[in-house]
């Protein structure tokens, strides 16, 4: 995976340079391997995997702030309906794991087609905008 994510993460700070985007590349960048490290951290990697932490460097860095919010939210919003589709379901129980990149990935393609008119309108349903 490293050898993926790695190179990856290597465009998408190139891409964010390109785009003039820096700032807000390491911003959504700390907001997400930030959050995700400091699970890692707290659960010693029993609530998230060190992957997921990878993945937040890149995904922070291609999809900068605020849209890192929309994925963020997103990834969360549909892991856990999954989840709960899975425990009602009973294919899986409160104690199953759920990969979360792959929460994350789409996230993530949702965020990059639609990620500033998520923020838009959270702001501006929480009267921020």
């Amino acid at each position: 995976m490293d050898k993926i994510i790695f190179p990856a993460a290597a465009l998408a700070l190139l891409y964010a340079i390109l785009q003039d985007r820096l700032a807000e590349a390491f911003l959504g960048t700390a907001i997400l391997a930030g959050f995700f490290g400091f699970l890692f951290l707290v659960s010693r990697g029993r609530w998230i995997g060190f992957g997921d932490v990878k993945l937040g460097v890149f995904l922070g860095l291609l999809i900068p702030f605020p849209e890192t919010l929309a994925l963020f939210f997103l990834a969360y919003l549909t892991g856990a309906a999954v989840g709960l589709l899975l425990i009602a379901s009973g294919s899986k129980s409160l104690r199953s794991r759920l990969p979360f990149g792959t929460f994350l990935t789409f996230a993530a393609f949702v965020a990059m087609l639609y990620g500033n008119e998520l923020v838009d309108w959270y702001f501006g349903l929480v009267g921020l905008k």
